[in-house]
């Protein structure tokens, strides 16, 4: 048989040596080989890698919000490593290493979960599809200690306070934003997807608020007064981005507000703005319930984070109505029927 052209880069002893093995059937031939790398791309391109899963993943879940964070995530993370692999393939000792890893690249304990969690996801995403074969072990999702709340002193809240009323005066729309978080407890999202049309019979609609189904808020009072002050355009959005979209962030302008306030390096300036709204209700008397509802929380176990603040203030309700009656004060109690009782002699 020819074996190759001098131009094709053999000289005639390579071609002597290779005559000779494949005379022995030690080599197949260039037919041969030729068969055999296209059935292993086919192969290939039929095997449900997770490249392919989260092609498949994206077509499926195309409505899904967080999708552009889940696709960036996965190709930050995860793609160089796993794309290539069947979910079949991986083992328990693949995600430790994945975990050790990214915490070696110094990302936060919640970021090394959502990037372990995306991954069981796309496994899990696979055999509910029907098309490939799933893990061959469970992965367990790290717990997290997520009952951090952003507080800010009262100093520095007069501070930012301050902060809001000179910018809001220049216009800036991300001091009306951080204003509306303080008096609404909105998340940005839905500040960012608020429409003037949403105002209506004394309540806020909340578009695609984070539990899923649109809600309300009362219009209060506050809200009412800054919504007068914001600055009105031609589009139906409150806030409009770049041609009256949907805006993504209004990070350098919520940047100069927190530099003007000195704000903590990693007080993040509206989702802290909403631990303020929550805190200060809670410790003024706002039962958690209540609370729940005002912030939308699609379960009561959110909320609990400020149940200590609640605590606190039955706490000092407590001893105060304590000193009233062990001073004998009794003009200061009221009866059930709402009539002070008088001093008794």
């Amino acid at each position: 048989d020819k074996i190759g052209k001098k131009s094709e880069g053999w000289s005639a002893e390579a071609a002597s040596r290779e005559r000779a093995l494949r005379k022995k059937g030690t080599h197949e031939t260039t037919a041969e080989r030729k068969q055999r790398e296209k059935a292993e791309e086919e192969a290939k391109a039929n095997r449900w890698t997770f490249d392919h899963l989260l092609a498949r993943y994206c077509e499926v879940k195309a409505d899904l919000k967080s999708l552009n964070f889940e696709v960036l995530r996965y190709r930050n993370h995860l793609q160089a490593e796993f794309g290539g692999l069947e979910p079949s393939a991986l083992t328990s000792l693949d995600v430790q290493r994945l975990r050790n890893r990214l915490k070696k690249n110094h990302l936060k304990p919640a970021s090394v979960r959502h990037a372990v969690e995306l991954l069981r996801r796309l496994a899990n995403f696979g055999v509910k599809q029907g098309l490939c074969a799933g893990l061959g072990f469970q992965i367990e999702l790290q717990k997290l200690n997520n009952t951090k709340t952003e507080e800010l002193s009262p100093e520095q809240l007069r501070t930012l306070q301050e902060v809001l009323r000179v910018e809001s005066a220049l216009g800036n729309p991300a001091a009306f934003m951080v204003r509306l978080v303080l008096a609404t407890g909105m998340r940005r999202g839905e500040i960012f997807r608020l429409r003037w049309s949403d105002l209506r019979d004394g309540h806020i609609l909340l578009r695609e608020p984070k539990g899923g189904m649109d809600a309300t808020i009362p219009l209060n009072d506050a809200t009412r007064r800054i919504l007068d002050e914001v600055p009105r355009s031609d589009f139906p959005l409150v806030f409009p981005g770049r041609d009256g979209k949907v805006r993504t962030n209004a990070h350098k302008s919520l940047t100069r507000i927190k530099t003007l306030a000195a704000l903590p390096d990693d007080f993040r300036i509206l989702h802290g703005c909403r631990h303020v709204f929550a805190s200060t209700g809670v410790s003024n008397g706002i039962d958690l319930y209540t609370m729940q509802h005002l912030l939308t929380h699609k379960s009561p176990a959110m909320t609990q984070r400020y149940a200590h603040l609640a605590d606190d203030h039955l706490k000092r309700a407590s001893e105060r109505t304590a000193r009233i009656l062990a001073g004998g004060n009794m003009e200061s109690v009221i009866d059930l029927g709402g009539n002070r009782q008088k001093r008794q002699a």
